[in-house]
């Protein structure tokens, strides 16, 4: 039940996880989903909230500060004192913490407003910040606050707001199995009631389509009029719709993803229906089940540390349960690894197109949109757009070879989801352009290649910089090299984090 102030009653319904890969809702083949991993979340601390800028830009609200993915770094200097929620205004972002709400204005925050509740919830639209939380009293509350005119109450809750959403001025929010939609100066009115699902932790509106989605948090679904569907399983969590895409931090994967085409697919349906299976086919189906136990043995080793020393019959349950998914992962890679040594070297994917398997010597070109790459020990590949790569015989034991004729690539180093695990046996790889050959065992890079001009740039391990002259460098963590070919091999330099953003945002 919902009241007013006058205490009246208102009568009131993503490397790149393959799981989530490419999908199409059936009879509607024309129109494309794309979903593609913007951020591995893990490091940070298992992250609960973040947003997206009008612009594009990520940030990921951690335990004591607020992560700017773009620039790959703490926002602040100086930690924040129990940080709460973020949430862009407009072209501003807001966030809770140390009992307030503040707003960010030239990099500096300035206060607005003492937010003095627990289990906040806030959502702006640059006009207007809808605030939800719980009294010191335990009365759940909804507020409005605007800048220059104060704060209002408008609703008293028999139970907290799990999530909120604005759209044309209207919000949405979640009180456990029901989703309200408020205008102000309006009553709140029931959208959906779910008896299904205990609480519904996220939701976010597609203005343009007239969809909702909404999360439980282990899966996506959509609700349209009276139509209401799945999205895709496994695949929830925080959810964020901006310019048509929806972004998902899933906290099962410790991963943000962004899916394109999704509200445009279910408009060429005519109607909400199931999503495709995107893991058909016997060859997929192994890449996709790979990456989904990947996924659950990373959870799992997450939970392992986070474990009291002393809860041995806990530890004792979760090392038996580790021990079946990781028999589970190493016989699909092996079956991968005996694909891979007389047929598929990997999954392209990504570009508007569908998956497809790849063998030796496979020609990758794009044009205005990248692709991405998959290949059998897990190592992920994106070829940005206006660019030109080979993959070559990269099957087992054997040097995995690629060329990058023009344009810009990015490489990741498949790595064992836990340490001390059986996998393939470590071979180098090598990355070919004209002015230069990069050779590695493990690292994280991009490669940029212009005519016989070649610019790398190592984001993690070491990489061996080879010329057609026989010159030779390292190029560690954190560094840059230019080269052109026929010059003398230069020295590495800082990386400069204005070029990698750029490249990123043009390659993901």
């Amino acid at each position: 039940m919902i009241r007013g102030r006058n205490g009246r009653g208102v009568i009131a319904c993503a490397l790149l996880a393959l799981s989530v890969l490419l999908a199409t809702p059936a009879g509607a083949s024309a129109a494309r989903v794309e979903v593609r991993k913007m951020l591995d979340t893990s490091p940070l601390g298992d992250p609960f909230v973040y947003d997206v800028g009008p612009g594009g830009a990520v940030l990921v609200l951690t335990r004591d500060n607020i992560y700017d993915a773009g620039a790959g770094k703490s926002l602040f200097g100086e930690p924040l004192k129990n940080p709460g929620w973020l949430a862009f205004a407009g072209g501003k972002l807001q966030f809770l913490a140390n009992g307030a709400l503040f707003v960010v204005e030239g990099g500096v925050p300035r206060k607005l407003l003492d937010v003095p509740l627990k289990s906040r919830v806030f959502v702006p639209d640059g006009e207007r910040t809808y605030i939800s939380g719980i009294t010191e009293t335990g009365r759940s509350v909804l507020f409005l606050y605007k800048e220059g005119m104060g704060h209002k109450a408008l609703l008293e809750l028999d139970a907290p707001i799990d999530a909120m959403a604005l759209a044309r001025g209207k919000l949405f929010f979640t009180v456990g199995s029901r989703i309200y939609v408020l205008g102000e100066g309006g009553p709140a009115k029931l959208f959906a009631h779910l008896p299904g699902f205990s609480h519904i932790p996220s939701i976010a509106v597609d203005e343009k389509h007239g969809l909702l989605y909404f999360s439980d948090g282990e899966n996506l679904y959509a609700v349209r009029g009276e139509d209401f569907v799945i999205v895709r399983r496994g695949v929830g969590g925080m959810l964020r719709c901006r310019e048509g895409d929806l972004y998902v931090l899933s906290w099962r994967d410790h991963t943000l993803f962004r899916m394109s085409g999704l509200s445009e697919a279910f408009s060429a349906a005519g109607t909400l229906v199931p999503l495709e299976d995107p893991c058909k086919g016997p060859v997929l189906s192994l890449y996709c089940e790979a990456e989904k136990k990947r996924a659950v043995l990373k959870t799992l080793a997450v939970l392992e540390g986070s474990m009291a020393p002393g809860d041995a019959a806990a530890r004792e349950e979760l090392d038996a349960y580790m021990a079946a998914q990781k028999t589970e992962f190493e016989r699909t890679t092996d079956a991968l690894e005996k694909e891979a040594a007389t047929g598929t070297k990997g999954i392209l994917w990504g570009g508007g197109a569908e998956p497809k398997a790849i063998g030796a010597n496979a020609a990758i070109v794009t044009e205005n949109k990248g692709v991405g790459l998959t290949l059998w020990d897990g190592s992920g590949i994106r070829v940005g757009p206006e660019s030109k790569a080979v993959v070559g015989d990269c099957g087992p034991s054997r040097e995995c070879r690629l060329t990058l004729e023009k344009g810009l690539l990015y490489f990741e180093a498949g790595k064992l989801p836990v340490e001390g695990m059986a996998g393939p046996t470590p071979r180098e790889f090598v990355i070919a352009t004209d002015a230069l050959s990069l050779r590695f065992v493990f690292a994280r890079l991009a490669v940029f290649a212009s005519g016989e001009t070649t610019t790398v740039v190592v984001l993690e391990g070491r990489v061996k910089a080879v010329t057609p002259r026989g010159e030779s460098g390292i190029v560690a963590s954190g560094e840059m090299l230019d080269a052109q070919r026929g010059k003398p091999l230069g020295t590495p330099k800082p990386a400069e984090m204005e070029r990698i953003n750029k490249w990123w945002e043009e390659i993901r």
